[in-house]
């Protein structure tokens, strides 16, 4: 058994008809509307917790921290979202940044609230959406299934903070230690590497604890963390290159152009997130039938 659950040599017994009736399963699950449904579930809580946790980042460095050290973290993260999404939220910084000190402590325990609460809900929806990619139902109790989604949520603002930090670390690290230009290239490629396996070991620890199985199932969480983590990486660059170069979101939505590429691209990374559960459900399900 490997770490995360998986057992490769059954894998490879699949062979090429087992392999392509998962691949069949698994589309025919994500074209599913309830499927469909759930996601946007999450696109919409994933939206009403953003803010808040944006003012919670920003009160904090304002009680803590360097300002001007915030916004230039933030903006190493544009790469993961289209530019428009990105700029209002920028925008919401700056004007949260430009507020007086004053309340930021009443200001930050309103914002944790909010966050938390919308936030929880987010990835309840979310859980609640993997899950029905399984072929049993498990119902968790409802006080552990809300514990666990608001340990979830703030699992998950770690987690980003852990991305924005290799995001960072190897750039300041070189401004510190000059190396010659290959080198710096080299160094800097690397970050991709390290986010891709972060990327593969939250949604296997995701994967492997926050959806319900059955006790003593065979569970397989690697084979779909790794599909979700590079599809997801590839989508989001490709989405953002798609709107900043072809999209005519704002001729099309005005105003709302930005909340809608924000409710696309958090609608999008759920069905991402559901469709490596759905791969996962597909390969338990097929080694258990042979």
């Amino acid at each position: 058994m490997t770490a995360f659950g998986s057992e490769p040599q059954a894998l490879a017994d699949l062979g090429w008809r087992g392999w392509r009736r998962v691949v069949f399963r698994t589309a025919r699950t994500m074209v599913n509307m309830e499927t469909s449904l759930r996601c946007a579930g999450v696109a919409f809580f994933g939206l009403l917790s953003i803010f808040p946790s944006i003012a919670i980042v920003v009160l904090l460095v304002g009680l803590l921290g360097s300002r001007p050290f915030l916004v230039e973290q933030m903006a190493r993260l544009s790469m993961f979202m289209p530019e428009i999404a990105f700029t209002v939220i920028m925008g919401q910084l700056d004007k949260l940044l430009s507020q007086p000190p004053r309340g930021l402590g009443i200001g930050l325990a309103i914002s944790v609230i909010i966050a938390l609460w919308s936030g929880s809900r987010g990835v309840h929806a979310l859980i609640y959406a993997a899950s029905a990619a399984y072929y049993e139902s498990v119902q968790r109790n409802f006080i552990i299934a809300s514990l666990l989604s608001l340990l979830v949520t703030v699992l998950s603002a770690v987690f980003l903070i852990v991305v924005m930090a290799v995001i960072a670390a190897i750039p300041i690290a070189i401004s510190y230690f000059p190396v010659p230009e290959g080198v710096e290239r080299i160094l800097i490629g690397l970050r991709w590497p390290l986010l891709t396996g972060l990327a593969i070991t939250a949604f296997s620890l995701l994967y492997r604890f926050a959806i319900p199985r059955p006790p003593g199932c065979r569970r397989q969480v690697l084979p779909g963390a790794i599909l979700a983590s590079l599809l997801w990486l590839t989508v989001c660059m490709a989405f953002s290159l798609y709107v900043e170069s072809f999209g005519q979101f704002e001729a099309s939505f005005g105003s709302l152009a930005a909340a809608v590429v924000l409710l696309f691209w958090l609608y999008i990374s759920a069905q991402v997130f559901v469709l490596g559960a759905a791969f996962n459900a597909e390969i338990e399900l097929r080694l258990s039938h042979d």
